[in-house]
């Protein structure tokens, strides 16, 4: 079928005129806002007295309300209502599509219309008809018609043909049977289809999609429907039926899945995936996926979050799993967080958790966890106007911060050789107090004082404390009724900081270096905590930090800083002639510093131990290699050699770990020459990026007298694109793996628009999702495709 080009697309969105149409095409009957005036325009008119006939002949137009008809030859007869158009009549409305055909035909009493060998484009489809009626209720019925959204009007590269259609402007059209064309080829027929002819959402059924390959079999997915009631909520129900390599169906699914989202107050969504094995629902499993978002209170300092999936057992994703993300996907981890903040110092949070490992079938939940935090001024003084008072007291250097915490925690590893049950429940909570006074020393050295006061409970209790960590068993220290409300410890310290800053400048003005500032940073510390004796029947919380017991401690710590920055002339100053012969400033020059090098140090003397007095002095080294970046190294040394026949002996400091990390990323992107030409003998520019990455992490430790165990982390990371032509694209990713001596990852990605098509090539080379994967597709129905795939095991 040859359609009949349209002089113009008129665009809906673009129009700002109430509609005033009721299905007939010039116009409401029921619009009283319009006249009944019907304009004509033409180079030869003739008119019947006896038979009220207008004939217009010569770009003949006819105009009535909000549409225009135009073409060769117009009649039009008054008394019976009657138009008649030829000569590739076209017709204009304000809120329909425009319609374009060879020969056309309207009774306005009726208000039904017919037109032969008609064109018209609703949206992105374009219709072809051989005959086409319009009804009252503004449908379309095309007998023997096409439709595409292909928009090349000379020769359709794919269309959809059918006998019988019904377009329902803007919404959908209808038709059956349907053969689908593509280069006016025939390659598949349907019984019907139902085809959207409007953007947004709507409900509906899903498009299947058929195809096959070496894993899956043959398949059809995405059987289903699409349910949008409004703007807040949507929800999917779909299946895949999957013959499998076993062809028994061992891997089809139903899903159904829900979004909603109301602005600034909540949005997420929930996923429900079922494995049907042989379509067995009995025995079927699943996997459940959520993520949530919700302010529950307006200021947004109350929250709900969480995020999440749960599985119905184990090995449900490895097995039943038919794409690499799925089947990699070995965590099972859930959490839903309260969040609050009550007032400027107060805060409250709850979490629910849980974290399944599905490789080893570790398993921990945390139901719940509660925390609740407050810090401030300990004494906030107001005056009776409420507010404070200008003179700054003494007391209003205390300051407080005090922090809870309750944990109901679970832990279930699994054991596959005595096959019993390893769920091991703790309960507990820990609470810190802690006052500290922030004062001065001859307005140099700061002075904190500081008391921490720690209470701790668990909610068991060891049954055979004094056996060891092999034999020992717990159970439930909560029972009220024998007077067992499990078990408690208190611990307290007390401290006292000095610090200070010393500074040293130095400045030589020797060309753009203007001078170096050293900061020196040094710190001591002296801790007093009481030897307090254990809680033998206490069983401590692993999440908490709890310790049945604190041995004495009289701590001296010490710690000092360097910093070392250079302060460098930017921007020289703009200087000009004044009227009398001086020179005057117009702009200040400007400065930047930037950071050479930094250290830290850092140890500690305990009066109080036994042994080993000394605790390991930790450093860092950094450098500032590039301008945005900090090379550093960490150090560890102690003065106590382990390797030596006596490790109790101080000596000269030894190294027993280092370790440093190298990560930098860089990003490149501009244009070529593509050797096309362009507009005024230029040639046309085509973009392209690329980016590298590195990363090396590089630790040592000391495992004998002269021997270290290095642990080596060393990759990189490239990634480009390109358009080679206007039409084509290319991606390419890798990244290798210096200690294992092989790429990672590695996937080429080829893209090619045809026209209304596009071509997708991917090569995954290594990786567990080796293979490649060719589709053609059309742009604007994606589920329209050619596909071939090959899988490697």
């Amino acid at each position: 079928m040859t359609p009949i080009d349209l002089p113009e697309r008129p665009d809906p969105a673009d129009s700002t005129e109430t509609d005033t149409t009721d299905g007939d095409w010039f116009g409401s009957s029921n619009d009283t806002t319009k006249t009944d005036t019907v304009e004509y325009h033409a180079v030869d008119l003739q008119y019947d007295v006896g038979t009220s006939t207008f004939n217009l002949n010569d770009k003949a137009q006819l105009k009535y309300r909000t549409a225009t008809l135009d073409a060769d030859t117009i009649l039009f007869n008054q008394k019976d209502q009657v138009l008649q158009a030829s000569g590739n009549p076209v017709l204009r409305e304000t809120k329909n599509p425009s319609l374009a055909g060879y020969r056309m035909k309207y009774n306005m009493k009726s208000r039904v219309g017919e037109i032969y060998y008609a064109t018209t484009f609703q949206d992105n489809n374009q219709l072809n008809g051989v005959e086409v009626r319009r009804l009252p209720d503004t449908r379309l019925l095309i007998a023997r018609g096409d439709f595409s959204t292909c928009d090349d009007t000379t020769h359709q590269h794919y269309y959809f043909y059918g006998r019988r259609m019904v377009v329902k402007p803007k919404e959908s059209v209808t038709a059956r049977p349907v053969v689908l064309n593509i280069a006016d080829v025939p390659v598949a027929v349907l019984p019907m289809i139902v085809a959207p002819l409007k953007s947004g959402r709507r409900s509906g059924l899903l498009t299947p999609k058929f195809g096959g390959d070496q894993v899956q079999g043959f398949y059809i997915k995405n059987v289903g429907f699409y349910y949008a009631p409004n703007d807040y909520w949507d929800a999917t129900t779909s299946a895949d039926v999957i013959e499998g390599s076993s062809a028994n169906f061992e891997k089809t699914t139903l899903s159904e899945s829900i979004r909603y989202k109301w602005r600034y107050h909540l949005d997420g969504n929930i996923s429900y995936t079922s494995y049907l094995e042989q379509f067995d629902f009995a025995n079927s499993g699943y996997d459940i996926r959520f993520n949530h978002n919700q302010n529950l209170t307006p200021d947004g300092k109350h929250t709900l979050s969480g995020t999440g999936s749960f599985v119905s057992d184990q090995s449900v994703r490895q097995d039943n799993g038919t794409d690499a993300e799925t089947i990699l996907d070995q965590q099972a981890n859930a959490q839903m967080t309260y969040s609050g903040k009550f007032g400027s110092n107060k805060s409250l949070t709850v979490k629910l958790l849980q974290n399944y490992n599905l490789t080893t079938g570790y398993k921990e939940r945390q139901i719940p966890d509660i925390q609740y935090r407050m810090s401030g001024q300990l004494f906030d003084f107001e005056d009776d106007d409420e507010e404070v008072a200008s003179e700054e007291s003494w007391l209003d250097k205390f300051n407080y911060s005090f922090s809870n915490r309750f944990n109901l925690y679970e832990v279930i590893a699994a054991d596959t050789v005595r096959n019993i049950d390893t769920a091991v429940w703790y309960t507990g909570y820990t609470g810190t107090y802690s006052v500290d006074y922030s004062a001065s020393l001859f307005d140099v050295i700061n002075l904190t004082p500081k008391a921490t006061f720690t209470g701790m409970w668990t909610g068991n209790r060891w049954i055979n404390p004094e056996d060891s960590a092999k034999y020992r068993k717990q159970r439930s220290g909560w029972n009220p009724e024998n007077d067992e409300y499990g078990e408690f410890f208190y611990n307290h310290n007390y401290s006292l900081t000095a610090d200070t800053k010393l500074y040293g400048i130095w400045m030589p003005n020797i060309g753009r270096f203007t001078g170096v500032r050293h900061v020196l940073s040094p710190s001591i510390s002296y801790t007093y905590a009481p030897e307090l004796d254990t809680n033998k029947y206490f069983v401590k919380h692993p999440l908490l930090g709890q310790t049945p017991y604190q041995i004495e401690q009289k701590s001296l710590g010490f710690s000092i800083s360097n910093d070392f920055d250079i302060k460098y002339l930017k921007t020289l100053g703009q200087k000009k002639a004044s009227e009398d012969g001086k020179d005057t400033t117009e702009t200040e020059d400007t400065y930047g510093t930037r950071r050479l090098i930094t250290t830290s140090h850092s140890t500690s003397y305990n009066f109080a131990a036994d042994s080993l007095h000394w605790s390991d002095i930790n450093s860092s080294f950094g450098f500032q290699v590039l301008p945005n970046y900090m090379f550093t190294i960490r150090t560890r040394h102690s003065v106590y050699h382990k390797y030596e026949e006596d490790p109790n002996k101080v000596r000269f400091p030894e190294l027993t770990y280092w370790a440093y990390d190298l990560s930098k990323s860089f990003n490149w992107s501009g244009d070529f020459n593509s050797g096309l030409a362009s507009q005024m003998g230029k040639y046309q520019k085509d973009s392209w990026s690329a980016s590298l990455d590195y990363r090396y992490s590089f630790s040592s430790t000391r495992v004998g007298k002269k021997v270290f165990k290095d642990n080596i982390s060393h990759s990189t990371g490239i990634s480009a694109s390109l358009h080679p032509t206007p039409n084509w694209s290319m991606t390419y990713s890798t990244r290798y793996s210096y200690t294992e001596g092989r790429f990672a990852t590695h996937e080429f990605t080829f893209d090619r628009t045809l026209h209304c098509w596009k071509l997708d090539f991917t090569w995954t080379p290594t990786g567990p999702a080796a293979g490649w994967s060719f589709t053609v597709y059309v742009k604007d129905l994606p589920d329209i495709k050619l596909n071939a795939s090959s899988t490697e095991d």
